[in-house]
């Protein structure tokens, strides 16, 4: 709305208030007023220079989200609340100026959302200290375009005070030299789950060599081999600006990682290395890349890995896929969807990890040799919206096999069962089945379900 001006003691005689949002408005002034059952109070994306903070705030004991706005932090403007156990504080600062360095360490909060001013110089202060102050932190702008030898480092003695356990960052835009010294101290961090989304990243790549970032740090590639706190790394809707460099030198810094989970989500990325030695790795999640049937070829270093995810890539032959999962010995699950992949039934035996049990191959150009081409263990199967027209009897014995997804595809009659002795749910909804014939339901006496909704029957 268009508030200017906030009295609090209008609600004074709201004893039962507890829930009170006046963000996006244009408040410049309040006067306060003790809310004693307020729980939720935000006066984020206002007009306020300074923190609009009175003693008052200090009385209000159940409160447990307070959203603020401000052009200027300085260190005694949180003083009221430092007896107060909050679990969300929500700063925005758009137009900021200035920000005195341990302001933010007064407060006592489990999790800290920052959105910065869009278009200026990211203060790296806050940065340091919300990781000195509440567990969970996202910081959304950050931005720098000043020289990175202008950057301020973080100080080392800062390791030994950090709390978060939960990283995120939003909207960031840095040089490589930037972003390499504040992955370092994430590494050395207590920061188990790191997200960074909307990443672009600048040059220069070269004469990194003279900054010795961290004490005893030999390589990049040395320390992430190295156990750190770090559980789950995920990059997404990353942008890469500097377009003449090694990127081998990149992907195998990412292979190297000594952490369980990584996700690359819609970075270009068109390749990834296999790990040197035996990887901790038991989730990937590379979607919406540029991948193709090379990946991990030969690779049996990736022992541990338990979910991989390759959707919307551009890998296109289903026995080369097979290959790539050949030695991981415990793969359980494997989404190739939306990418370019077809079979057409020449002869190659397809050899896939026999640990895999769950395969999403929808959205390809698969046909009905696709049969020939499965996990002998395959529990549920996912082939929506393909190009079968029948499955063939004989091909397959998948003794397995619980669940059957062939919806959208081209079948002109139910599918028997004949090598799915353990069927119990099939979608077959909209294909082009007239008239069911009764061997489905001669063969297929585990069946549970059947959806079979949208198809032309007489």
């Amino acid at each position: 709305n268009l508030i200017t001006e906030l009295d609090l003691s209008v609600f004074v005689f709201n004893e039962d208030l507890e829930y009170l949002d006046l963000s996006h408005n244009k408040i410049l002034k309040v006067y306060c007023q003790t809310l004693a059952y307020l729980r939720h109070l935000d006066m984020s994306f206002n007009k306020f220079t300074a923190m609009p903070i009175c003693q008052e705030f200090g009385n209000m004991f159940r409160l447990e989200y307070l959203g603020l706005s401000a052009t200027v932090i300085r260190r005694p403007d949180f003083r009221y609340l430092t007896h107060l156990q909050l679990h969300t504080v929500f700063l925005t600062l758009e137009d900021f100026s200035l920000y005195e360095p341990q302001s933010l360490t007064a407060l006592n909060t489990r999790s800290l959302h920052i959105v910065f001013a869009a278009n200026q110089n990211f203060s790296f202060s806050l940065l340091y200290d919300g990781m000195s102050t509440s567990e969970n932190l996202k910081i959304v702008n950050l931005r720098y375009t000043s020289s990175y030898k202008d950057f301020p480092s973080p100080p080392l003695k800062l390791l030994k005070k950090i709390k978060t356990t939960v990283l995120m960052l939003d909207t960031v835009d840095l040089q490589w030299p930037i972003i390499l010294q504040i992955f370092l101290l994430i590494w050395y961090s207590p920061v188990e789950h790191l997200t960074v989304t909307n990443l672009t990243f600048r040059g220069p790549l070269d004469g990194l060599a003279e900054y010795n970032f961290l004490p005893l740090l030999n390589s990049l590639e040395q320390l992430i081999s190295l156990d750190g706190s770090m559980k789950a790394l995920t990059l997404e809707h990353v942008h890469n600006k500097v377009y003449y460099f090694n990127q081998e030198i990149l992907y195998r810094q990412f292979s190297e990682m000594n952490i369980a989970n990584l996700t690359i989500y819609d970075a270009y990325m068109p390749h990834m290395l296999c790990p040197n030695r035996t990887s901790s790795f038991q989730y990937l999640n590379f979607s919406h890349n540029a991948l193709t049937d090379e990946l991990f070829q030969n690779c049996g270093t990736l022992t541990d890995l338990k979910l991989l995810i390759l959707q919307r890539n551009k890998f296109e032959s289903l026995p080369k896929v097979s290959f790539m999962t050949r030695r991981m010995k415990s793969l359980k699950y494997l989404d190739m969807s939306s990418n370019l992949l077809h079979h057409d039934g020449a002869d190659v035996r397809c050899q896939w990890a026999e640990s895999l049990t769950e395969l999403d191959l929808s959205s390809n150009q698969l046909t009905d040799a696709v049969f020939e081409c499965l996990p002998a263990n395959i529990k549920t199967l996912n082939l929506q919206n393909n190009q079968i027209a029948s499955v063939p009897k004989g091909v397959a014995e998948l003794e397995s096999l619980a669940e059957l997804n062939l919806a959208s595809n081209r079948l002109a009659d139910l599918p028997g069962c004949s090598g799915f002795s353990s069927l119990e749910f099939l979608n077959v909804e909209m294909n082009l089945i007239l008239t069911p014939s009764a061997d489905f339901f001669q063969s297929c006496p585990r069946v549970r379900e059947l959806q079979a909704g949208h198809n032309p029957f007489k």
